[in-house]
Formats: C-alpha cells, structure tokens, sequence
C-alpha cells in the first residue's frame, strides 16, 4: 500500500480498479473552485476522483496510489487514461487564475515523494502547461498520445489525450516553485509537524497536571469528610438506642448488682 506519510487520510470509495501498463506519472488538474469542501462536495456528485486534494494548508489523501482514480476521461475505444498509473491530485483553485505559493509548495511536497515512492521523472513529457491567456483557454495543448503510452513524468490535464480540460495552466513561475521544493522539504515538514504535535502534547499534560492534582485532593478530602460523617452518624445512633433500652434486673425482680 502506498500512502503519503504527511497527507490527511480521507479515503473515497470510488477507484477506478487496478493500473493497465506503466510507467508511472503524475497529472495535474485543477478543482476550478475556491475551497477543499466544495471538491469533496463535486466528488460525491460525480464520483470522479483523484488521489489528492491539495490546498493552501493540507494534501488530502482518497486513494492509496496502488490503484486508479478516476478524474480523468476516457472514452470508450480510446487510449486508456485513468489506468495507465496515472497518479492524480487536485489542486484547490483556478485554471484561469494565479495559485498561492502555499499551495503550489504542498503541490511540490506530494510531487517530490510521488516521484521517489513510484520513480517517477522529475520532466515534463508533453511539454509545460501553457499559462492563461487572460483567464481563459489559451489553447494549443500538446496532447501527444506516443508521450502518454511510453513516458512516465509530469502531465497536466491539458496533457491528457481525449480530454479537452485545459488545467492547471501554470505559469512558468508557478511551475519553477513546483518542482523546486526539495525532496528533503517533505521529510523536514513531517519532522517539523511532529515536534509540534509532541510539543502541544507536552504542554497540554502540564496544564492538566495541577488540575488533576486539585481534584484528587478534593476527592480525597471528600472522601475523608463523608467518613468522618458516618462515624458520627452510627455513634449518634448507638448513644439514642443505648438510653432507650431497659435495665438490666436481677433473679429477684430488682436492679442487677454490679
């Protein structure tokens, strides 16, 4: 099983089933909305989902990247897409519009560990994605099918035979912030996220240590106390049935000698 050590699981039932042919490669789209939550919401009408949902603060992990996704089209008669071991994320945002360094950092971080978990090249088969031309479609995409057969790399959705999708359009900017993030930046965030973690842990425990301590004394004291109750309690009642008994009287009808 393959599954991105610093990625959030959040596993979706719809894979496309097992990979066709190799090599491995990875395809970039973009979820032409602003927020990770309307992704999901789209993926549960549609059902066609990737492998990751990237944005600005998380990478989301649906599938473990040993089988398919199903962002892709292929239609019927046609080169396979989906199963050609195309491992595929979603990155929150827009063709048509500038993507946050955040993000596009997130998208390095799952790029480099995809590349070293699948070997997969670090070049661009089909050529870089052609940026916007004023927010629209600047068309011209190299969709070359020989490339998609037989290179493994990366692809963007423009990329893709028989798909018309002309994401993510990164700039040239935004493609040399992705593949620049180191492949030790993705071991140091995971590093860096558990020292965090085992730091808030630990001061959470001291935190809660003289609240725990207060209330252990309260319940020992409580304790005592509802103790010391019950004994007076029996003794009172021992003192009522002793002064209400009858004397003791002898053989002869008088008071018993002492």
């Amino acid at each position: 099983m393959a599954r991105c050590p610093f990625a959030r699981w959040m596993p979706l039932p719809w894979s496309a089933g097992q990979y066709t042919a190799r090599p491995f490669r990875i395809i970039h789209h973009t979820t032409e909305g602003s927020t990770a939550a309307g992704a999901f919401a789209t993926y549960q009408q549609g059902h066609d989902i990737p492998h990751f949902t990237i944005d600005d603060q998380f990478i989301y992990q649906h599938l473990d990247t040993d089988v398919a996704a199903r962002a892709l089209a292929h239609p019927s008669g046609t080169v396979q897409t989906n199963k050609y071991s195309a491992i595929q994320f979603e990155l929150v945002g827009f063709a048509g519009r500038p993507k946050s360094h955040a993000s596009l950092t997130n998208v390095g971080r799952l790029c480099r560990w995809i590349e070293s978990t699948h070997n997969v090249p670090a070049i661009w088969p089909n050529g870089l994605p052609n940026p916007p031309d004023r927010g629209r479609d600047p068309g011209h995409h190299n969709r070359n099918e020989p490339n998609w057969r037989t290179l493994g790399g990366h692809y963007g959705h423009c990329h893709v035979p028989e798909n018309s999708h002309w994401d993510p359009a990164y700039t040239a900017e935004e493609v040399q912030t992705v593949m620049a993030v180191p492949g030790a930046d993705a071991e140091h965030q995971i590093v860096a996220e558990t020292a965090a973690l085992t730091d808030m842990a630990v001061r959470a425990s001291r935190q809660a240590r003289p609240e725990r301590i207060g209330r252990e004394k309260k319940a020992r004291a409580a304790k005592k106390a509802n103790g010391v109750k019950k004994a007076a309690k029996k003794a009172t009642k021992k003192a009522v049935k002793k002064r209400k008994a009858p004397a003791k009287r002898g053989r002869k009808g008088g008071p018993k000698a002492r």
